[in-house]
């Protein structure tokens, strides 16, 4: 596993993607053609233009420090909503962004279209990791590209471990150059982060890879000067067995999790974030919510020079797919949850049937369901989706942006099933649930805490050509979750009608441990459904799930690892070597289900659960191959 995250990322130009980093020849030629666009009257260089259009008092000059890059993007595009602008762009070079432009937002972007954001390769800095760096608000066809992210305050540091007590779970550190104390995160007030709480955690690392069979370990605030005290836990990796493990001289990364994504994308159409470098974020690195037609392509979200972690939870995320969305030819390593998603989530929870028509239901966060939406029904028991009808009334009524989850009461245009409290209320159209969307051709490499590919209640989802590295939780897993968290983790429907073909899925499944719940961690590629309790229900609410010519190679447990499906295949893979680690701690699960796990493990393919399943042509060979990435 060592240094492969690296390896992969100097591999990339081997695979024929270009990203952010060209060569200087490229980027002249393409410099060379921006000047020359910035000529024409649908263009505006901030370096350039802003004086002479009267846009601004001064142009925006790249490499300086003590410039707010904000108030001058923002003032042109004021000025690109009442003229026919087209393009925005800057000389290159790293620009700064010192104060939001509001609560939330370094710079919003807020029902524009037909608009192009392309800064050559520049470095933006924000000025801070917890509020959203560029925030996409329901617009149309806009494009963000070719450029850099970082943060003048990183959410996370780097200390060296100077002394271990496992009793007392206190790790004692030494700051190293370069890095900030994380006693300086003891600052950060609440307000920074209004919408997600922050929560200070810690990991492992020696000779550059965590330490195998550890995890992310949540500390105790406020952080005391030279001592980390971490929060009691039934973690096996936060027990003194493990923790004596930990030498002097390991790297103690100290990150600060909560917060919104660096790149934000809510509602809208066709936006594109294309050829970016990502260094990090305080949560996702790129997050679209409710979007259709969206691209991710070209964009690496990884550690910044010298650094061991990237993203401090998702890399590429895209929640509540509203239609053929797009994650193509991106590399992600070294965050600390799923590298790539896309996903759906209930739209709301049934409170009460007041009638055979009428329901009152809580909304799940914004979503919204305007009047004219088909939903369908989620048993929470077993997960399986029932047939609905038509909202055609609501109080209140619909609105932009809706109640956070508020009460809704709900009327419909035909008579429902029997609905008790606690079932999951979900879109039923296939457009408003991903149909079309693929995961292609992706590169996934040491994702430290979570998934390398992960789809919830997805209808109509491709996964295709990706390479998924060490993870510490499944490779490439459809996963539905019945357990909702008020404010935490929504509920998700089943999937249906998913292809998983011709990916290759390399040392899934440790050495790191599984983390949160070994539930999402028993085989490299993996279709499940879990109950609020963790349990894996004797149903097969998912539908038409096909996984094929797929190479598994080096798995912790299984192979692949099917529960709760009715219709599908398992064909043509190539499973080599599974049950690699079967020292990986079992977290989060009742014994019935440790006991299920440890005897999946040592099998290359299981399923559970599950009818009408084609499984044919499959070849497996016990003798796991060199994991390098």
């Amino acid at each position: 596993m060592k240094g492969n995250w690296l390896v992969a990322a100097a591999m990339l130009g081997t695979l024929g993607w270009t990203f952010a980093a060209r060569s200087p020849a490229h980027a002249d030629a393409i410099a060379d053609s921006a000047s020359q666009a910035t000529t024409q009257s649908d263009a505006i260089n901030l370096s350039r233009d802003l004086v002479r259009l009267g846009i601004a008092a001064n142009n925006l000059p790249p490499n300086s420090p003590t410039t707010d890059a904000r108030p001058l993007f923002q003032a042109a595009l004021q000025y690109a909503e009442s003229h026919p602008i087209k393009r925005i762009t800057v000389d290159r070079g790293a620009y700064y962004f010192l104060t939001p432009e509001n609560s939330t937002a370094y710079l919003l972007l807020k029902s524009l279209s037909d608009l192009t954001i392309d800064l050559d390769d520049s470095t933006v800095f924000f000025a801070g990791a917890f509020l959203q760096g560029f925030a996409v608000v329901n617009c149309e066809h806009v494009t963000l590209t070719r450029f850099r992210a970082d943060f003048i305050s990183r959410p996370y540091t780097h200390v060296q471990l100077t002394a271990i007590d496992p009793l007392a779970r206190r790790l004692s550190y030494a700051t190293l150059p370069g890095w900030p104390d994380p006693v300086e995160f003891n600052g950060l007030a609440q307000s920074t982060a209004p919408t997600n709480p922050l929560g200070f955690w810690a990991l492992d690392f020696r000779d550059g890879d965590i330490l195998p069979g550890t995890s992310r370990m949540e500390l105790t605030q406020p952080i005391a000067s030279g001592a980390l005290d971490l929060v009691p836990s039934n973690a096996p990796w936060v027990q003194g067995p493990t923790l004596s493990t930990f030498r002097p001289g390991d790297i103690i990364v100290v990150f600060v999790r909560g917060g919104q994504a660096t790149i934000s994308v809510a509602g809208g159409d066709s936006i594109t974030v294309s050829d970016a470098t990502i260094y990090g974020s305080s949560v996702q690195g790129i997050l679209f919510n409710s979007s259709s037609n969206g691209i991710v392509e070209r964009v690496r979200v990884m550690p910044r020079p010298g650094g061991l972690i990237s993203a401090n939870a998702g890399g590429i995320i895209f929640v509540n797919d509203a239609g053929a969305n797009h994650i193509h030819n991106n590399f992600v390593a070294r965050n600390l949850d799923d590298a790539l998603a896309i996903y759906e989530t209930d739209a709301a929870t049934v409170v009460q049937q007041l009638g055979p028509r009428q329901l009152i239901v809580d909304r799940a966060a914004f979503r919204r369901f305007p009047d004219g939406t088909k939903v369908n029904f989620i048993d929470p028991a077993t997960g399986n989706e029932l047939g609905g009808a038509t909202i055609v009334s609501q109080q209140p009524p619909d609105s932009v942006p809706p109640v956070f989850g508020g009460a809704v009461t709900v009327m419909f245009d035909a008579d429902l099933p029997t609905l008790a409290a606690g079932f999951g209320m979900a879109l039923a159209d296939p457009a408003s649930r991903g149909q079309g969307s693929t995961i292609k051709n992706n590169e996934v490499s040491d994702v430290l805490f979570g998934r390398g590919v992960y789809g919830a209640g997805n209808i109509g989802l491709t996964v295709a050509g990706n390479k998924v590295g060490h993870t510490s939780f499944a490779g490439i897993e459809i996963f539905q979750n019945l357990n909702g968290v008020p404010l935490v983790l929504i509920p998700t429907p089943p999937a249906h009608d998913v292809t998983i073909h011709d990916n290759v899925v390399r040392g899934s499944l440790g050495p790191m441990a599984s983390g949160s719940g070994s539930q999402i961690a028993v085989g490299a590629i993996e279709v499940a459904t879990t109950t609020p309790k963790n349990d894996f229900p004797a149903s097969s609410p998912n539908t038409n799930v096909v996984i094929e010519r797929n190479a598994v190679i080096g798995s912790g447990r299984s192979g692949i690892w099917v529960n709760e499906l009715s219709g599908g295949a398992i064909r043509n893979n190539v499973i080599t070597g599974w049950n690699q680690h079967p020292e990986l701690p079992l977290n989060g699960v009742d014994a019935q289900t440790r006991a299920l796990i440890m005897q999946d493990s040592s099998q290359a393919l299981v399923t559970h659960n599950s009818s009408n399943l084609e499984i044919d042509g499959n070849v497996t060979n016990p003798n796991a191959v060199a994991q390098g990435n």
